[in-house]
C-alpha cells in the first residue's frame, strides 16, 4: 500500500507537549491518499507502531487471517488497540503522540524512528538497543539461514 515502503533510523526529539519532528525521509514515501496520518498503536515490543492511513486495514485484515476465531482477534486487538490513535503530521513536520503511548514505550527526550517496511516503529533509543542485543542471535541465524 505504501508508495516504496519504510526503511532507515532517524533520531529525534520529543517536546514537552508530546510531539516528535516527523522525518522528511519517511514522510515522502506515504501516499497521497495517506493525507500525512498515521494510526499508532502499542508495537508488540515496548515501542509505539504507526501505520498510514493506507495500510492500516491491511495490518487488520493479515491479524484477521492469522487467528482461529473471534475470541483470539478479541484479546489481540485489544491490547494493541488500547491506547490507538489517528494523528496527522502538521504543516511544521511534528507528530502528537499520546501520554499512554508514550508511558508504554518508555520515551523520554531522544527517540528513535525506525522504517519497518509497511509501518515505522518509534523506540527509546536504549530499549532498541537492548532488542537488537538480546535478538542478535537469531538475526545471525535467520540471515545465515536465509542467505542474506
Amino acid at each position: 500500500m505504501v508508495k516504496n515502503g519504510f526503511w532507515g533510523s532517524f533520531r529525534s526529539t520529543l517536546d514537552s507537549k508530546g510531539r516528535i519532528n516527523f522525518p522528511a525521509k519517511i514522510r515522502k514515501n506515504l501516499r497521497e491518499d495517506d493525507a500525512d496520518t498515521l494510526i499508532l498503536i502499542r508495537g508488540s515490543e515496548k515501542c509505539i507502531a504507526m501505520f498510514p492511513r493506507s495500510s492500516w486495514q491491511n495490518f487488520i485484515n493479515k491479524i484477521k487471517e492469522k487467528v482461529e476465531n473471534d475470541r483470539q482477534f478479541g484479546v489481540i486487538s485489544r491490547r494493541l488497540m488500547y491506547e490507538a490513535s489517528e494523528q496527522k503530521i502538521d504543516k511544521q513536520g511534528r507528530l502528537n503522540l499520546s501520554a499512554g503511548l508514550i508511558e508504554y514505550a518508555q520515551l523520554n527526550g531522544e527517540v528513535l524512528i525506525v522504517g519497518y517496511e509497511d509501518k515505522i516503529e518509534i523506540w527509546n533509543p536504549a530499549k532498541y538497543r537492548e532488542f537488537v542485543e538480546a535478538t542478535e542471535g537469531d538475526f545471525q541465524t535467520l540471515s545465515r539461514d536465509l542467505d542474506i
